[in-house]
């Protein structure tokens, strides 16, 4: 993780909380150089596996304060860790190895807009766009990790009117009152919602991030796995009837679905079978919805009311019609009642 971006030159600051790394001499901010690492990072990808390198955290440190803080966060990061960097004058803690984008898990200055955070991402992406990386690589990532209210505070500058782009959004539903054991407080349609008319990426992916373990959550959170398999079940199902309901309407994204999988923190609470149970589970939940989609049971009998006509409440909508068909009312009106039974 990138734990610190000194107010100097943005250097990003790699924190790898192992002894992997060892501290490169002279260098500025007391950067670190990872030969091991940078091998397992090289054999992941190889195996198709997408690696993201983390900014943020509990601890304050990496905020930006200015537009131009902002951009030099941008090119040090493109330089020290995705494609750039060739020249031979950056440290670069994994040598010639890159990932393959950048997570933002932005939780300090807690409270605070961080009003500067879509320079970074726009300066970023513009990286992506007109630099080819290591071997022509242009296919890198922009996501976040929100907390689960929405719109989340820090990063709400970006979300907001189609502001910034983003691959994937690894949404935290725990520590905070809008987990799946809440209730009516889980808020997952309120995310997709925004992912539907309010993303710049009109196929953002949206996951329901969960804890792998009680421990892994300090303020809770912990969703059994036979409940969370659930809990995603009905989460697929609603995006998917919401999907068949508004294709009409949005034809230019009638085959979108937001909804992504599941994201489980963290690597270090889980095992082989337990990552295994959730992808058979995810996969046959996905075979399920798409064998409903394609029957009469998402058949949508009704012409969708204009969006100007829907107004949200602590994330679910009333639309404002006589209309609404009874999945309708219960996407948009229900809470979450449904996690009780098994997969």
């Amino acid at each position: 993780m990138i734990s610190h971006l000194p107010r100097n030159e943005k250097i990003p600051i790699f924190n790898p909380n192992d002894a992997q790394c060892a501290i490169i001499p002279g260098s500025s901010g007391n950067q670190v150089s990872c030969p091991e690492l940078a091998d397992d990072i090289k054999y992941c990808r190889e195996e198709g596996k997408k690696i993201l390198i983390s900014l943020g955290g509990e601890n304050a440190g990496y905020e930006l304060r200015s537009p131009a803080e902002a951009t030099a966060a941008a090119d040090q990061i493109w330089n020290t860790y995705l494609g750039g960097g060739q020249s031979g004058v950056w440290n670069r803690p994994f040598g010639e190895v890159e990932v393959d984008g950048i997570d933002l898990d932005l939780e300090q200055p807690a409270g605070v807009k961080g009003l500067y955070w879509p320079i970074f991402i726009d300066e970023l992406r513009s990286y992506y766009m007109s630099k080819p990386g290591r071997n022509g690589k242009s296919d890198y990532l922009i996501t976040s990790s929100p907390q689960c209210p929405f719109p989340d505070v820090i990063i709400s500058p970006a979300l907001e009117n189609k502001r910034s782009w983003f691959d994937i959004l690894f949404i935290q539903f725990y520590n905070n009152y809008c987990t799946p054991t809440n209730g009516d407080g889980f808020n997952f349609n309120e995310w997709a919602e925004w992912a539907r008319s309010s993303s710049l990426n009109p196929e953002v992916k949206l996951f329901l991030g969960s804890v792998a373990s009680p421990e892994a959550a300090s303020s809770g959170g912990y969703v059994p796995l036979s409940e969370l398999l659930e809990v995603s079940s009905s989460t697929l199902e609603d995006c998917e009837k919401a999907r068949v309901f508004w294709q009409g309407a949005h034809a230019h994204n009638s085959t979108y679905n937001p909804f992504g999988g599941i994201s489980i923190w963290d690597a270090s609470w889980t095992s082989s079978e337990y990552t295994e149970a959730v992808k058979s589970g995810l996969a046959s939940i996905q075979i399920q919805v798409n064998k409903a989609s394609e029957s009469s049971l998402f058949k949508r009998s009704e012409e969708p009311v204009n969006d100007t006509e829907s107004t949200s409440r602590k994330g679910r909508s009333r639309v404002n019609s006589t209309r609404k068909s009874t999945w309708q009312r219960r996407y948009y009106g229900r809470g979450r009642s449904r996690h009780h039974h098994g997969v």
